[in-house]
């Protein structure tokens, strides 16, 4: 009877036990606009990030109980590159001369999956002398800083057409007054 009081409720959503562990619960959250697990509910995704389950405490009795969750995808990133902004600055996307006209539609449309996106710029180096890695910036602006944040973990490091994209938030000042040359104000 012991083991019994420490299995989660056959109610499916409700802290159900096994593999299917969907239900009631995540459907309830994802009509508030719940976005999966690591993400929370509220404008700005600060309240809950997973749903409650219940645990069967013994005959008809239970508790709600908040369900495990993975690590938290921003603990990935010990330091960010820059003072956490809404404008992140992605580096080592495409090299020079490599920027088509699908190019800004199609980031935007990525990191979309991180947050409102604003707006997205892309500049071009055209010295000959400047690192090929740096050349083409992409800045992309989102409504939040959290949403920058989650991009920022989630695009820094990647591969995409086999180069390693490089992160750095991005001053507002100088995104909004179209600053977007590289300088010594620049992030390392």
């Amino acid at each position: 009877e012991e083991e019994e009081e420490e299995e989660y409720s056959e109610r499916p959503g409700l802290g159900s036990k096994g593999n299917n562990r969907s239900g009631v619960a995540e459907t309830i959250m994802a009509k508030m606009g719940w976005k999966g697990q690591g993400f929370g509910l509220g404008k700005q995704e600060q309240g809950i990030v997973s749903p409650l389950g219940t645990k069967k405490t013994g005959g008809k009795s239970g508790i709600i109980i908040q369900e495990q969750i993975e690590e938290n995808p921003l603990k990935k990133i010990k330091k960010f590159s820059g003072t956490p902004s809404r404008v992140v600055l992605l580096k080592n996307m495409v090299g020079p001369g490599e920027v088509d006209e699908d190019l800004e539609r199609e980031v935007a449309e990525e990191c979309s999956k991180y947050g409102v996106v604003e707006k997205c710029l892309i500049f071009e180096v055209i010295d000959p002398n400047f690192p090929v890695e740096e050349a083409v910036r992409i800045f992309v602006s989102f409504n939040s800083i959290e949403s920058a944040r989650k991009a920022y973990v989630e695009l820094d490091g990647r591969f995409f057409g086999g180069r390693t994209v490089q992160c750095c938030f991005y001053q507002q000042d100088r995104f909004d007054s179209h600053d977007l040359a590289p300088g010594p104000l620049d992030p390392k």
